[in-house]
């Protein structure tokens, strides 16, 4: 575990991604490649951050499953002509739904370390459709769902592990363990899940990128004949559990985009942004561990007391006002938020069925819509999140903005491997 602070300040100067959407038929992304996706992204984090690519020293591109997705490998050279990088060092890389925290991390580690003064992260998955062999990637074809799952599990060790614990399994535990610790039933972990699901569902339709929801969950459930939409959400037919704990609609829907962030040294970043966010503190981890029934996990801890102590944090509870979590699958809020410190133990349920994390309430969370209502573009995820976090901080979040704009943000991600990121974010 590292001990020590950055080597010097690193700020964000821009961030964005493009809309979430479907390549075969959601207009605004229509027909567009890897390639046209994150120049879109990277257009408008440049464009948000008063900074031109000739400014920016060396980039990173994460893709999750490249081999399968996207049929390229080796493929950071394929996008420097695309966004104005030609020459420039890049780097390639998969950590899975977790990419674009570790490509953040090392963007703000080669700015921290001196080597270069701005770098820009970036992250694409199309994840709807694959490119057919042998022809140009615009033209794609149908990615039925066992290929696709079996991508998915590509991520877990095969030689270890059964082809779906990659999935459901570890929540589980840890869910099992959280409703004996604090005497919870089926039904109130249930009802807890729903609610924030309908919560986050109403905070997609007010965000102008999630473009694959088109109704509040309570008129979906009318026209599926319901009164009541907490019973829509907890009917076996239209939101199938997945196990003890987990729905379907828990889950994250799969969408096609991208997602960049752009670092440079802080005693830099007023030259190009008015509003520059600090990194003041950021972690990654990496872990084989077996152990689920655990709160919170030994991982999280690590990751998240190495982010604190960098960033000075040392009553996450009240100093940290907003945070970003991977909610895909939306169980994880509940041992996140937890072992972030952001929420005090046993309490997150309360929280997630009282309509808590909101934008509009106490401990807001994932004000995008999160995975599982504004859409899972897998390894743009992270870079999505910390964006809404960026725009939170400003002030420029539109119709979700919080009331008091937080001074101090953390975002969560996690990805198959087990790989997982945070960052702490500060106003300057």
């Amino acid at each position: 575990m590292a001990k020590n602070k950055l080597a010097r300040s690193v700020s964000i100067v821009g961030a964005g991604y493009t809309p979430l959407g479907d390549v075969r038929k959601t207009p605004e992304i229509q027909d567009f490649t890897e390639r046209e996706l994150l120049s879109l992204a990277c257009i408008e984090a440049m464009e948000n951050g008063g900074i031109k690519a000739k400014d920016i020293d060396a980039y990173n591109v994460g893709v999750s499953g490249p081999n399968y997705d996207a049929k390229f490998k080796s493929a950071a050279p394929f996008f420097a002509e695309w966004i104005g990088m030609r020459n420039k060092p890049a780097f390639f890389h998969d950590e899975g739904c977790a990419s674009s925290a570790f490509g953040m991390h090392m963007a703000v580690m080669a700015v921290a370390s001196g080597q270069y003064d701005c770098v820009m992260a970036t992250a694409v998955n199309i994840n709807t459709c694959v490119p057919r062999p042998g022809y140009p990637p615009h033209i794609r074809e149908d990615l039925d769902n066992d290929t696709m799952w079996e991508n998915v599990y590509s991520g877990v060790d095969a030689a270890y592990e059964k082809p779906t614990y990659g999935g459901v399994g570890p929540v589980e535990a840890i869910l099992v363990k959280y409703a004996i610790d604090y005497g919870l039933s089926f039904d109130q972990i249930d009802e807890c899940f729903v609610n924030y699901i309908i919560g986050k569902r109403k905070e997609a339709l007010l965000n102008p990128k999630a473009l694959m929801v088109k109704l509040p969950y309570e008129e979906e459930a009318k026209m599926c004949g319901f009164d009541n939409v907490n019973e829509y959400l907890l009917s076996n037919k239209f939101n199938p559990p997945l196990g003890s704990f987990v729905r379907a609609r828990f889950l994250g829907q799969g969408v096609d985009a991208a997602s960049a962030v752009i670092v440079c040294s802080t005693d830099m970043a007023k030259k190009y942004s008015k509003k520059p966010i600090e990194v003041a503190g950021i972690s990654t981890v990496t872990v084989r561990d077996k152990v689920f029934c655990e709160l919170p996990l030994v991982a999280d801890k690590i990751m998240f007391d190495e982010a604190y102590a960098m960033a000075g944090v040392t009553d996450p509870s009240n100093e940290v006002e907003y945070m970003g979590i991977h909610d895909c699958p939306a169980t994880m809020v509940i041992p996140v938020s937890e072992a972030a410190g952001y929420i005090k133990p046993g309490e997150a349920w309360r929280f997630m069925r009282d309509g808590s994390m909101n934008f509009d309430r106490e401990k807001p969370i994932s004000t995008s819509g999160g995975r599982t209502q504004s859409g899972h573009p897998r390894a743009p995820a992270f870079l999505v999140e910390v964006t809404e976090a960026v725009n939170q901080m400003r002030g420029e979040n539109g119709a979700r903005q919080m009331s008091k704009p937080p001074k101090c943000s953390a975002v969560w991600g996690g990805g198959s491997g087990f790989s997982m990121g945070t960052c702490v974010l500060k106003t300057l």
